[in-house]
């Protein structure tokens, strides 16, 4: 199957999962400027007066999939109930925007963000950043990078079924990630680069605390639980929950579906928590 196939039939797949679509005061989509590219984002604001915090989503779909429209649901639903400025990156995709661009890209949105936070009424000193899959995975990045560059402070990372160590992909059971690693990257060399791999990071001292939703049968729990772990050790607060019976959540927390109604009200939990101090 060709890129472009792949990726609409992913996108396909989780734009016709049923759900119950969550209102929402605004939304409008911007872009911001980008070494030449201006990367697509979408502002969701609750109702209310602000300045809000700011969340920075970045979504999954196995770096070569998913769009503003296939997460807009679970985007609507921390604007609406966490009562944040929510803004989703639409970072260019692999194959054909290979590892790093979609991190770089991502990042840049972040600095842009919190730089410009007057104009979208949210509070630059309350900073949050989540994802999911491989969105978890450039999120967690991003935060390697904010600290290695010395850049916005970010309070809190939200990491749902996160990928977050493409060296664990060569075994059974990984196979369709694998796959998406052979798209994403530009060769074995990047498989170990922190920013790909954020679990082999050197030192993960002076990270945001984290949250981190694993599933009981996805084949990623290990290393999300693992990369919890590790933070714990370096002194950075991080707590892991394991759902029983779930695989990867996939396009139903993008949606927000019933299926994923726990890991929803698990992450808007945390992210009102985090945004409190």
């Amino acid at each position: 199957m060709k890129p472009q196939e792949a990726r609409d039939y992913i996108n396909t797949y989780i734009l016709e999962l049923k759900t119950d679509i969550e209102p929402v005061w605004d939304i409008r989509d911007i872009r911001v400027p980008y070494e030449g590219h201006e990367t697509p984002v979408r502002i969701y604001t609750p109702e209310g007066e602000g300045p809000f915090p700011l969340l920075v989503f970045i979504h999954g779909a196995g770096w070569v999939a998913g769009n503003l429209d296939t997460h807009d649901n679970i985007c609507r639903c921390f604007a609406s109930r966490v009562q944040c400025i929510v803004l989703s990156v639409d970072y260019r995709l692999a194959p054909e925007s290979k590892f790093p661009i979609p991190v770089e890209e991502s990042y840049r949105v972040l600095v842009w963000a919190v730089e410009n936070g007057r104009l979208v009424n949210a509070d630059s000193e309350r900073v949050a950043i989540a994802g999911d899959s491989s969105g978890g995975n450039i999120a967690a990045a991003v935060c390697l990078m904010a600290r290695e560059r010395d850049g916005p402070v970010i309070r809190f990372q939200l990491l749902v079924n996160p990928a977050l160590d493409l060296s664990a992909y060569d075994g059974e059971g990984f196979e369709q990630m694998k796959l998406f690693r052979e798209q994403y990257l530009r060769g074995t060399d990047d498989i170990t680069n922190p920013y790909a791999s954020p679990l082999l990071a050197e030192s993960l001292e002076g990270l945001p605390p984290a949250f981190i939703i694993t599933g009981e049968h996805d084949c990623l729990h290990v290393e999300g639980e693992a990369y919890a772990r590790r933070l714990c050790e370096a002194g950075v607060a991080a707590n892991v929950y394991r759902q029983a019976d779930k695989g990867h959540l996939s396009g139903d927390f993008a949606r927000a579906t019933q299926e994923a109604e726990e890991a929803v009200d698990l992450s808007v939990a945390v992210l009102k928590a985090a945004f409190k101090g």
